[in-house]
This record gives structure tokens, sequence and C-alpha cells, in this order.
């Protein structure tokens, strides 16, 4: 099972993982605004989801409209995961795909 590229995007936006971790969330809405808007922002404690939202008016228009659910997808992941920590996120995903609604499941690119 591939893992959601947005979906981890998010979780690294919202969860604060790495830079690394968000990067490789390659193709997300978001990760061009991200690198644009809130490169200065250090990650952690969902600073640069926050960073996203007060510059919702400038981010593009496919950011705009993934940014709604990318929260409420890093939220349901959180909630079924948040205790995993960034090691453990891989596999307690594969584990609690049950957990995570069908529209966030969907974003994963077919393969």
């Amino acid at each position: 099972m591939r893992l959601p590229s947005p979906l981890l995007l998010a979780l690294g936006l919202l969860m604060g993982a790495s830079s690394a971790f968000a990067a490789d969330a390659a193709g997300g809405a978001c990760r061009d605004d991200a690198k644009k808007f809130c490169a200065s922002v250090q990650p952690g404690g969902g600073r640069v989801m926050a960073c996203l939202k007060d510059k919702q008016s400038e981010l593009s228009p496919a950011c705009q409209t993934a940014l709604p659910v990318m929260e409420r997808c890093a939220q349901e992941v959180k909630a079924a995961c948040g205790a995993a920590g960034k090691r453990g996120m891989r596999e307690c995903l594969r584990a609690q795909s049950d957990k995570i609604s069908p529209e966030c499941r969907s974003l994963a690119p077919q393969r």
C-alpha cells in the first residue's frame, strides 16, 4: 500500500514533521506554496499549517482548495496515529487505515 502523499504532507505540516518528511509528499497541492510563503517558519507544532492559513488569500487556487481537506485528513491521522511519532507513522497508517476516511485514503496516487 502506497501512503497518500498529500496526507503525509498534511500530517507533516500539522504535526511538525521535519522538512524532509513533509517534502516526501511530492506533488502536494500546497508544497510550493509552503516553500514560497512559509520557508522561514520552523516546522513543528502546526506552525507551517498556521502560516498557510494566515496566507490563504495569497495561496494558489489548488492549495486554497486542498487546505481544508489537508487539515481534516491531518486531524484524522493525528487521532489514529498521533502517539506513533515520526518514525512509526508509516506503519501506524498501514495498521490504522480503516480509521482514515475514504476521502483521505483516496488522496493516494494510484500506481
